[in-house]
């Protein structure tokens, strides 16, 4: 098979393109988290750029979370872990402006998270079940409680969901989905907390199960039946269009707290 022949970039493009040679020597250099990439004299020599086109290249390294610059004598570049809420300021911004709207969010969890589901009952290990089996606890608990306690404890375990499903690439995209779906305001409505509650139990016990069927099934119920709920008690919430800013205030505390 051809191996992949990189054009050389415009001048434009030479900041970005920095940008990725540096990522890509970060394997080859076997660098780790929290380890430096080099003194910004050493960057410049190395990658053979000026020094304005090094610090573009280091402010969007920094921008999607790969880096962080410190100052001081034992400051510059060092390396770090992108977190989710990269993924989902970038994806907010791309929906907004091809108009989704909560609705279209909803409609996307439904399709993907019950896969999720059947992955975690495949994959799930003892410690995933005790966080689950907690987090369903904190749900019966919140029922009757006033304000968001109980919407933050049901967003919370899809994510924990995500997390025993083991697939890296879908711990990272449900918080970024689960971000837009905060992004409007809607509500649990009257007698819909004791039946998600329930719902997501049925859902822990399939995947306490080990059976991705029952998970799949089960997950599917519950974001269909939530989906009906919110489309006749909150028509005009459903409709509401999904706004760049909105989500990444959202995130801003992942990314920066």
């Amino acid at each position: 098979m051809a191996g992949r022949v990189e054009r050389a970039p415009s001048r434009g493009e030479l900041s970005a393109h920095t940008a990725r040679r540096i990522l890509r020597d970060v394997t080859e250099r076997g660098l780790r988290v929290g380890e430096s990439l080099g003194d910004e004299s050493w960057l410049i020599e190395h990658y053979d750029v000026s020094r304005g086109t090094l610090r573009e290249a280091l402010k969007l390294l920094s921008f999607l979370g790969a880096i962080t610059v410190k100052s001081g004598p034992r400051g510059g570049p060092q390396l770090t872990t992108p977190g989710s809420a990269v993924v989902g300021s970038a994806l907010g911004m791309v929906v907004q402006f091809r108009g989704a709207t909560l609705h279209t969010v909803f409609q996307a969890r439904a399709a993907i998270e019950p896969a999720v589901a059947a992955l975690a009952a495949s994959c799930r290990n003892e410690t995933d079940l005790r966080v689950l089996d907690r987090q369903v606890d904190l749900l019966r608990a919140a029922q009757s409680t006033h304000g968001p306690v109980y919407a933050g404890h049901s967003e919370r375990f899809n994510l924990l969901l995500a997390e025993a499903s083991h697939n890296e690439v879908l711990a990272t995209t449900v918080p970024a989905m689960a971000a837009m779906t905060a992004a409007v305001t809607w509500r649990y409505g009257p007698g819909m907390r004791p039946e998600l509650t329930e719902r997501i139990g049925r859902v822990v016990a399939a995947v306490r199960d080990s059976d991705p069927a029952a998970a799949t099934a089960e997950h599917a119920a519950m974001f269909g039946w939530l989906i009906d709920e919110l489309l006749e008690s909150q028509p005009a919430r459903m409709q509401a269009r999904i706004l760049w800013p909105d989500v990444d205030e959202i995130l801003a505390d992942q990314r920066y707290g």
